[in-house]
């Protein structure tokens, strides 16, 4: 299992005026965000320089950076209307919030020669996140927003794809920060494979009756 994983409760009616009015009542969320964004820029740039040099992310600093990208995927859920919980101001796990981004502990150890290069090698996941994954999120935002606000309910679909984009983008965000060696995966979510059953034998024909006498 990938040590950054996304889960989201599907609410299928969401509040209509809170929808409508979405990108105004979030502008308190953007400017708190602004200043954990800058500190994290910060956090960052430390991290990968005790990872490059001692090969291990001091504790504090880790929970700050996970904490910061725990505050962005949840804000980013909540502004394009995967749910309609005001999401917390802070940095720190809330197991009730329906938006959970749970994060592993840290490694004992970490690779210098991974931490050194980064930020060279998660361009190739930064840029299918930006150019792909995020105008994803817009169009289904839209869809989403339309669909709530003139119909009254969240799509199963659009939920479905809300999920994908804002778990690849936590892990992004997740292994640029260093907060994991383990490449992020490329690819659509999906459930855990069910093993089918086992097929059933054939069945014997039945002998004809015999006459009766």
């Amino acid at each position: 299992m990938y040590p950054i994983s996304y889960e989201a409760d599907f609410n299928p009616e969401p509040n209509r005026w809170t929808t409508f009015f979405r990108l105004i009542l979030a502008i308190p969320w953007m400017i708190v965000g602004y200043f954990w964004i800058l500190l994290f820029y910060v956090g960052v740039f430390l991290a990968w320089l005790l990872v490059t040099i001692l090969g291990r992310y001091p504790q504090w600093l880790y929970d700050f950076n996970a904490g910061v990208v725990r505050f962005t995927t949840r804000f980013s859920a909540w502004m394009y209307l995967q749910t309609d919980e005001w999401p917390p101001f802070g940095l720190s796990d809330d197991p009730s919030y329906p938006i959970r981004v749970n994060i592993a502990p840290p490694a004992a150890r970490q690779s210098r020669l991974k931490a050194f290069f980064r930020h060279l090698l998660a361009l190739p996941v930064l840029f299918v996140y930006s150019y792909g994954t995020a105008l994803i999120t817009s169009v289904a935002a839209v869809v989403a927003w339309l669909t709530i606000v003139f119909r009254g309910y969240l799509p199963q679909g659009i939920n479905d794809m809300f999920t994908y984009t804002h778990s690849f983008q936590a892990r992004v965000l997740g292994y640029a920060a260093l907060l994991t060696d383990d490449y992020p995966p490329i690819g659509l979510e999906r459930a855990k494979d069910i093993p089918a059953a086992a097929p059933a034998p054939p069945s014997q024909p039945q002998p004809p009756a015999a006459p009766a006498v």
